[in-house]
């Protein structure tokens, strides 16, 4: 009897470069999906992130035990959870993304004074604070995150790469270039980054709510900087929550 083992949604293979790719969302994983695409020829709309992702990419997916030249990109964990949280909770507000974080019982441990004001256990999100969310993500498993606030490790499974670049290098675009053998195609509508106002434009954007950094949003067109998000407090929190990331890459670098 032959058994039909899924695939995970996560390993790419793409026989062109002989690569065998672990996705880590958040981790410029539409750029590189779309210039491994390219190398296969396939024609790549590069601001159709949705048929990147659901379409094209599809087909390449593969099991544990496809071989090739392993590759994943790592990225700082407390820029990656600024960047989700941009991305995900104010510019574009994602159900999935939030409700992961909101409906888990540990809210009445991390934010039991909004948890006892809201209906059905279930926090309202634009209430919620960059501060507040960082504790309540903080005591919430991988396993009951989307996939876009889970650990890196979460992904990396304990499996070796061949080939490790780090986002926050100014080469890593180069050295994928090299690695698949063809010019990289960037991916940056989704990108949060080319909104961002200079630093110290918004002292203090981790107690802001959710409601008014949308607000503010939909009435400029900008959000503050990663950086006027990071006081100490959440910079601490965030690096207790992912210290097997920061181990992970510390031992490589």
């Amino acid at each position: 009897m032959i058994v039909d083992v899924q695939k995970p949604s996560y390993l790419l293979y793409f026989p062109s470069s002989d690569i065998r790719y672990t996705i880590i969302p958040k981790n410029a994983c539409s750029t590189v999906k779309a210039t491994l695409l390219s190398r296969e020829g396939v024609v790549v709309n590069p601001m159709d992130i949705d048929e990147i992702h659901r379409v094209l990419a599809r087909p390449y997916a593969c099991n544990e035990t496809q071989q090739g030249r392993s590759l994943v990109i790592i990225r700082d964990p407390v820029k990656r959870f600024v960047s989700a949280f941009l991305d995900k909770l104010v510019k574009n507000l994602r159900p999935v993304v939030w409700r992961s974080v909101v409906m888990h019982p540990s809210i009445t441990l991390s934010l039991p004074e909004l948890a006892k004001g809201s209906c059905n256990g279930e926090l309202e999100i634009e209430r919620l604070t960059f501060l507040d969310f960082s504790r309540a993500v903080a005591l919430i498993p991988d396993l009951h995150l989307d996939e876009h606030l889970q650990s890196q490790t979460w992904f990396l499974a304990g499996r070796r790469h061949d080939y490790i670049l780090n986002f926050d290098s100014p080469d890593w675009q180069h050295q994928l270039a090299n690695l698949v053998g063809c010019n990289v195609v960037v991916v940056r509508p989704h990108g949060t980054q080319q909104y961002a106002c200079p630093d110290n434009t918004f002292p203090g954007a981790d107690k802001m709510t959710i409601g008014a950094l949308r607000k503010n949003f939909h009435l400029t067109g900008r959000l503050p900087s990663a950086n006027d998000f990071l006081s100490q407090e959440v910079i601490d929190i965030i690096r207790s929550r992912y210290k097997c990331d920061y181990s992970i890459i510390a031992d490589i670098y």
